[in-house]
């Protein structure tokens, strides 16, 4: 369950204004790479059935997940960002559980995401949220380096 301190952040959902912010943030979240320039992140938004939650602080940006619905079955994890010094508070799992329930609302059974395999500490942290590896993609992101498929069945 979330941690009592996220609690603090208010979530809500992404309003275009917000844009920059998220522009802003993923770069302090990923290396060059692997983290989205802002013509990327303009096309995750508007895939449809896309959908972004925002958590503040004092007005600022601190996180944000971007999912979307990706068939029948199916929801998909693009990214999840929070600010170096808003992490380990419980946020990323708060994030989760939003959006894990928004697409079960929309009929996803099974929710997919990517997870760097030199990115242990987000390996262990969808895991503990029961995500499993499926297979490896080779040269997934653009510094060619690979990633992991994961996968949680929504019960």
């Amino acid at each position: 369950m979330s941690s009592p301190k996220a609690i603090a952040f208010p979530i809500r959902d992404y309003q275009h204004a917000d844009f920059p912010a998220l522009c802003a943030l993923d770069p302090l979240c990923f290396p060059e790479g692997i983290a989205y320039p802002p013509e990327e992140m303009a096309l995750g938004l508007a895939q449809r059935g896309a959908f972004a939650l925002v958590a503040e602080s004092s007005g600022q940006v601190v996180g944000f997940i971007l999912a979307y619905r990706r068939g029948r079955p199916w929801g998909h994890i693009i990214t999840i960002d929070v600010h170096p010094d808003f992490r380990h508070q419980g946020l990323g799992t708060r994030f989760m559980e939003y959006a894990e329930q928004r697409l079960r609302e929309s009929g996803a059974t099974r929710i997919l995401l990517e997870a760097g395999v030199e990115n242990e500490t987000a390996i262990r942290f969808y895991e503990k949220l029961g995500y499993a590896i499926r297979r490896l993609l080779p040269n997934y992101y653009k510094d060619g380096s690979d990633a992991y498929l994961m996968e949680k069945i929504l019960s």
